[in-house]
């Protein structure tokens, strides 16, 4: 038995569709506050992910083997509430009519195995085993990645709560008539319930995710089932129309998690002490951020809105700027504007990395249009800090 998942009886039962709808105002003006929203709400996240990081190197002295479990316990939540910000934001994009896909050619593997890396944590606590297939192999389609990534991480997830721990869970990934099909098999130790009975229960569980899932299968034009397979298993099935795109196209893209396994070590200080200057409205935030960086060897100055960050930039010419996008007075994308309007040649080749918590690609442009050198997404962590770090004091003084 199927049912689908835009059917009347799938929409009467439906547990999950949240109340995030917005009636007036503009696509761009609903964009910039879920945009903001999202922010505003990484902040303080991205204050905690910090500290928790900066723990965890032992900038603060060496940590037993007890704290160590503990504040590695705080990340993970910390890195699981993220994920809620953005499905949350994402949510909102989806039902304010505001996101929009942008396709590019697309291994499909590789965003099969990226969706694995991000359950790996949920099927590992409810010992589930895990196997997928992607056919053909070298499969590449046009597709906006990301999305097509979340849509695969929230089904794997489903399909994970759905099952009793310690079952098995088959992932399948194919392309036939202009179709992409991602489908689950599941196996649970008690009788099949009705599908729209499975469904709510899931979204009892996960009601965020399971109501994102639905909206981006719709945002493709694709649909959605749920239904009994033999031997007690449940199947859900996702189908999305997409064209094929040449196997030839340089598709594959590296990984987060595989940045996050070689380490780029920030750069030695060179003759002269090199000074970052991090102009930011979070005190927590500048406090962590500045500790770190003077513990591995910077010299470190701050600003607490964007005129004191064109005041410092103007005075010191420190090598990088770490400058947040959200602050009083004059906010970071102007003050990123107006350094790079100096009469200054030394000011205006200032290395200057935009910091935001609205994680988005128009966002990113937007930052990129003013002037700023790179982008950083809140919340961050060490790594990433070094990497940019890194890039980006070479380059200064180089």
């Amino acid at each position: 038995m199927n049912i689908d998942l835009d059917s009347p009886k799938a929409r009467q039962d439906d547990p999950v569709r949240p109340g995030l709808s917005f009636t007036e105002g503009s696509a761009a003006e609903k964009n910039e506050f879920l945009g903001s929203m999202g922010h505003e709400l990484r902040n303080p996240l991205a204050n905690i992910t910090a500290q928790v990081e900066t723990l965890l190197e032992g900038i603060y002295g060496p940590l037993e083997s007890p704290q160590k479990k503990a504040v590695a316990a705080i990340q993970d939540s910390a890195r699981q509430l993220l994920q809620l910000i953005a499905d949350v934001v994402d949510l909102g994009k989806i039902e304010a009519g505001v996101s929009v896909l942008s396709e590019t050619p697309c291994l499909v593997a590789d965003k099969c195995a990226g969706s694995l890396a991000v359950v790996a944590g949920l099927v590992q606590s409810r010992s589930i085993q895990v196997s997928s297939e992607v056919v053909p192999p070298e499969l590449t389609v046009f597709a906006d990645v990301n999305r097509l990534q979340q849509i695969m991480t929230e089904l794997l997830s489903a399909a994970a709560l759905s099952m009793q721990t310690g079952g098995r869970l088959r992932f399948r990934v194919s392309y036939g008539e202009g179709v992409l099909q991602l489908q689950t098999l599941g196996g649970i130790s008690q009788p099949v319930p009705e599908p729209h009975h499975l469904l709510k229960r899931m979204g009892k569980v996960k009601p965020i995710g399971m109501a994102l899932l639905q909206r981006l299968v719709k945002l493709h034009s694709g649909t959605f089932e749920v239904g009994e397979a033999a031997g007690q298993e449940v199947r859900m099935t996702i189908r999305l129309p997409m064209v094929l795109a040449s196997a030839t196209v340089p598709v594959r893209e590296e990984r987060l998690g595989d940045e996050a396994t070689c380490r780029e070590a920030p750069p030695p200080p060179l003759s002269r002490q090199p000074t970052i200057l991090i102009a930011d409205d979070q005190p927590a935030l500048i406090f962590v951020t500045k500790n770190y960086l003077e513990s591995v060897g910077f010299q470190v100055i701050t600003a607490r809105d964007g005129s004191e960050a064109i005041e410092q930039a103007c005075a010191l010419l420190p090598d990088l700027i770490l400058m947040d996008v959200r602050m009083p007075v004059v906010d970071g994308l102007s003050a990123i504007r107006q350094i790079r309007a100096s009469a200054d040649p030394r000011t205006r080749s200032i290395a200057i990395v935009s910091l935001s918590g609205h994680a988005s690609a128009a966002d990113k442009e937007k930052c990129l249009a003013a002037g700023a050198t790179a982008y950083l997404n809140k919340p961050f962590g060490v790594r990433e800090l070094d990497r940019i770090i890194s890039d980006h004091i070479r380059l200064a003084r180089g």
